[in-house]
């Protein structure tokens, strides 16, 4: 569906829908954690939940961004929605640690269903000219529930049991599935079905190669990203700082202040303005929260780190979609939102494992060489398409 307008009702119930969900997905990467510790898991335990869940949401979203273009995406988000509520209500029947990552791996299926069903729908309501902007407002739906859903999952574990949580995931969960249903979600027509099953094999067309360089940049971010939100309130336990979750606060203020301008910036510009720059920020922002050990320090890492995570990721995804072509936005999606959860569970199985070897503070030291290789690639790419531009402009004066 093409949309000439950016606020139609149906992408501001997208946005609505998506904060709801990452709400009550986002509450429990902090928590869980705490909670598998305190029945007694180990770090690596830990980081295995949050591992798994992950891969498991990686495969099903290749998946699903295939299946959306080739069948449509209102079943996958149906199918996604109850697998993943499902799944969030089973672990009301179980408290053994050994039982939790498989919990996990299951949900993880739904994530990757509803996730990618929800970004592709975003995709198909929101105007070229505005992609930007548009995929700025959307990611900030998420952005917004990653740094107020911590906030909230901490402080009611912190007065409650983990069965609280249960049931407030559970019920932020439904009511973004409400939401999804006054959506206007047009069925692919057979012509549109023949045609992308008929490009490429199945398994080709699982990735969008047109999306892979942006998608690749989001692994290099989300790595360090999974350490920092999975294992922040356990750094804070370690360095002595009890309210751990005003980093979010922080983190969520410079992402609404930032937000208005820089999709208009993408727009207008593209995506070296904001992507360049940002990723540095980051950088110094993961640096400065390795060496934190107040509550000042604490901020001053979130408005670094808040600042630059909320321009570059939904910089690097509007970035993707706009590579591919307008019947791969499913793939592109699943693609770039695949790469994402791998830099997530690989930045919480390989940081947990260095955090248990050393402490929090030097894993989040470590997982900033993940930025540096971000702005290595980055700028190498920036100079072959310099390098591109001037040969091709002088290629064309020669010829006149």
């Amino acid at each position: 569906m093409k949309t000439h307008t950016l606020w139609s009702k149906n992408f501001i119930l997208i946005v609505v829908a998506n904060l709801f969900v990452y709400q009550g997905f986002q509450m429990l990467i902090p928590t869980l954690p705490v909670y598998i510790k305190n029945l007694g898991g180990s770090d690596l335990q830990a980081g295995l939940v949050v591992s798994l869940f992950a891969l498991s949401a990686l495969v099903f979203r290749s998946i699903t961004g295939k299946g959306a273009d080739s069948i449509g995406r209102k079943p996958f988000l149906l199918i996604g929605f109850f697998i993943l509520i499902l799944f969030n209500v089973s672990f009301f029947a179980f408290s053994i640690v050994a039982m939790l990552p498989l919990l996990r791996l299951f949900q993880g299926v739904g994530w990757g269903m509803t996730s990618t069903s929800i970004a592709t729908i975003m995709s198909d309501n929101v105007p070229d000219a505005r992609r930007g902007e548009g995929t700025g407002y959307y990611a900030l739906s998420v952005i917004l529930a990653t740094s107020i859903a911590p906030i909230i999952g901490i402080a009611v574990l912190n007065h409650y049991d983990f069965n609280m949580i249960l049931i407030l995931t559970t019920v932020f969960m439904i009511i973004g599935f409400l939401f999804t249903q006054g959506i206007s979600i047009p069925k692919l027509d057979k012509l549109d079905k023949q045609a992308n099953k008929q490009k490429e094999s199945f398994w080709k067309s699982l990735f969008e190669k047109q999306a892979l360089l942006p998608s690749l940049l989001c692994l290099l971010l989300a790595i360090p990203f999974g350490g920092l939100m999975s294992f922040i309130a356990i750094f804070g336990e370690e360095v002595g700082i009890e309210n751990s979750w005003i980093y979010f606060v922080g983190h969520c203020l410079m992402i609404l202040i930032s937000r208005p301008f820089i999709g208009k910036l993408f727009d207008s510009r593209g995506p070296a303005i904001v992507v360049f720059p940002g990723a540095i920020l980051m950088l110094i922002g993961l640096l400065l929260l390795s060496y934190t050990t107040t509550v000042p320090m604490l901020i001053l890492t979130s408005v670094f780190y808040g600042l630059s995570f909320g321009a570059v990721q939904p910089s690097l995804q509007a970035w993707a979609i706009d590579r591919s072509n307008s019947d791969r936005k499913g793939a592109a999606n699943g693609t770039f939102l695949s790469f994402m959860d791998l830099g997530v569970a690989l930045g919480s199985l390989v940081l947990s494992s260095i955090a248990a070897a050393t402490s929090y503070a030097m894993m989040y030291r470590m997982s900033s060489i993940c930025m540096v290789i971000f702005i290595i690639v980055y700028g190498v790419y920036l100079l072959k398409s310099r390098n591109k531009k001037h040969a091709d402009v002088y290629a064309q004066t020669a010829y006149h």
